[in-house]
């Protein structure tokens, strides 16, 4: 049929316009390849840290803390003391390349990651995010820790008078038992009552004791914000991807080449006719 395409044809009009194909296909590559390596390395710097363990539903919390260090009040501080002269679209890029991001199956761990062209930059400012937000969160951790400090002083004082007046009563009731006869209801009673007296400041004291250790235990399980992995300059880029950029460069370069030449051979033949 003489509609039926021959590949051979096809074969022969891309042969024949492969100069211009080829040509396509290598502007492409140097074009690519000229915005691929003029392009400045880009590197991603990041740390992770671990929320504080003390009752603060903002400071030990990553959805908080996410919330927190991406807001522009809190960023801007970052960049002021990076930066003492930049200009409003300076921030801008800085704050584009901050992420703040809960690490997954955890719910204490946060990464804090900076993506830039300078290294050294993208790690201090980590680092400097990660230093105001430890100082916002130890004053909350602080005065927590403080409040469970002064709770255990008094618990202690309240258990060495306890242990005190315990001594003293156990004292008293040898002395009724020495100074008293067999038949002495009177000295009987006092021993009763002394004793009474002192099996319920047994139970206040044992009520203390589980306080403090409870208190003790509370200081103990408290933990302020941690770095768990330090920012590190990277060694290596995340982009840009050169190989990916001119390989797609290379396809579209390619593809444009061979429609060209269609679109060549097809005017080439609409006019001789």
């Amino acid at each position: 049929m003489e509609d039926e395409i021959d590949l051979r044809d096809i074969f022969r009009v891309f042969w024949k316009n492969r100069i211009l194909i080829i040509g396509l296909f290598i502007i492409s590559i140097l074009v690519a390849g000229a915005i691929a390596f003029t392009t400045p390395s880009e590197y991603k710097v990041s740390t992770i840290v671990a929320m504080g363990n003390f009752e603060d539903p903002v400071y030990t919390s990553p959805v908080s803390a996410k919330s927190i260090m991406l807001s522009d009040e809190f960023l801007l501080d970052v960049f002021i003391r990076l930066h003492s002269n930049a200009t409003a679209g300076d921030f801008n890029a800085f704050k584009n390349g901050i992420s703040v991001v809960p690490v997954d199956d955890s719910d204490r761990l946060v990464e804090i990651s900076d993506e830039t062209t300078d290294r050294q930059e993208g790690k201090q400012a980590v680092e400097t995010m990660v230093l105001f937000y430890a100082n916002r969160s130890n004053e909350s951790y602080n005065e927590q820790r403080n409040i469970l400090s002064r709770q255990l002083r008094a618990a202690e004082e309240r258990l060495d008078t306890m242990n005190m007046q315990i001594n003293l009563t156990r004292d008293a009731l040898m002395n009724i038992e020495e100074s008293s006869s067999s038949s002495d209801v009177q000295s009987e009673m006092r021993f009763s009552r002394t004793l009474d007296r002192l099996s319920s400041m047994e139970t206040q004291r044992s009520a203390l004791i589980e306080r403090s250790q409870d208190l003790q235990k509370q200081l103990d399980l408290l933990k302020p914000l941690v770095v768990v992995q330090p920012a590190k300059e990277p060694v290596s880029p995340i982009g840009p991807r050169k190989a990916s950029i001119l390989a797609i460069a290379g396809a579209l370069g390619l593809v444009l080449g061979i429609f060209a030449a269609l679109l060549r051979e097809g005017l080439a033949g609409g006019l001789n006719k």
